[in-house]
């Protein structure tokens, strides 16, 4: 199987790359192949384009790679409440780049959504829930699932995963961030206490490879099956290395209007044979083991993220 993953640069698309080594790949991301820690040493066909400015360019690669399947996973995603901020970028990369992609494929494409589309909700939501976005972030997302589905086009399948993390994951992210202040023992502010949904990217990654394989159109939530509350994961985090939540964190205010709980239902795929298989407590041993074995890159990198039109 020939599988061409856009946003390649990120851990998520690498995280897939990693999982079906064993097939012909190519990837497609913005960034320049990034350091050990979050590269993880991985070396495959990676090529570099902005699928925006670039769209033409990386298209032609697209062609001559002749895949069998496209997934994309390129969003602006970094920090949700910069959609508040950088709408029109959200939409052109999260919203057009999609519709571009559908225009001119020529073979099956599973597009990455988000679960932010639903909202905050106290059950377990079904792909058959009202939309219910919070940001311009979530409507960006939702809006390119929307034209997707109006193609009624049998070989798009949409993914809308629950948050995911995995080693190589960016700095600025919750379970890194608290990685990496066990490391160094300075503390990470903690802002609110939403829930969500932790997934394994590997769990991500084995959902998509059983929906490409049963080229099953669609929309499939895909997520872990219970939430946990933000405190929850740094207190796991914090266990790992011996060590208590307070002393890596310092519990602020949460933001305004900020969702309380996204939690979705993955029957569906469930149905097909997909299941979550690493337990949160595994995962969070997985997350620190990363961060000991990367110490000494990782405490000289920024948790900052810029913003990139």
């Amino acid at each position: 199987m020939r599988v061409v993953i856009l946003g390649a640069g990120g851990c998520f698309g690498q995280n897939l790359a990693m999982y079906l080594k064993n097939h012909d790949l190519m990837g497609i991301g913005r960034s320049q192949v990034k350091q050990e820690p979050y590269s993880l040493g991985f070396d495959w066909d990676y090529r570099t384009y902005h699928l925006i400015a670039q769209f033409e360019e990386a298209w032609g690669a697209i062609q001559g790679f002749k895949p069998d399947v496209i997934v994309n996973f390129a969003a602006h995603a970094g920090l949700v409440p910069q959609s508040w901020i950088y709408p029109k970028e959200f939409y052109t990369t999260n919203l057009f780049l999609p519709v571009n992609i559908a225009q001119r494929m020529d073979c099956k494409y599973v597009h990455i959504g988000s679960s932010e589309v639903y909202g905050s909700n106290v059950f377990p939501v079904t792909e058959d829930a009202p939309i219910k976005c919070s940001s311009p972030y979530a409507v960006s997302k939702a809006a390119a699932d929307l034209h997707l589905m109006t193609l009624k086009d049998e070989r798009i399948t949409i993914v809308r995963p629950s948050n995911c993390y995995c080693p190589g994951q960016s700095l600025h992210r919750l379970i890194p961030r608290a990685v990496l202040a066990a490391l160094t023992g300075k503390k990470m502010p903690l802002q609110g206490n939403p829930s969500k949904s932790y997934l394994h990217a590997d769990d991500l990654s084995a959902a998509i490879e059983l929906l490409i394989n049963e080229h099953t159109p669609g929309i499939f939530n895909v997520g872990a099956d219970h939430p946990s509350s933000i405190h929850k994961i740094v207190e796991e985090i914090a266990s790992q290395f011996e060590m208590w939540t307070g002393d890596i964190a310092e519990i602020t205010e949460g933001r305004a209007n900020e969702d309380a709980c996204f939690w979705i239902d993955s029957t569906k795929i469930k149905q097909m044979g997909w299941k979550p298989t690493i337990e949160l407590r595994q995962g969070m041993n997985e997350m620190a083991e990363w961060g000991k074995k990367y110490k000494d890159q990782l405490v000289n990198m920024s948790t900052d993220y810029l913003m990139m039109p």
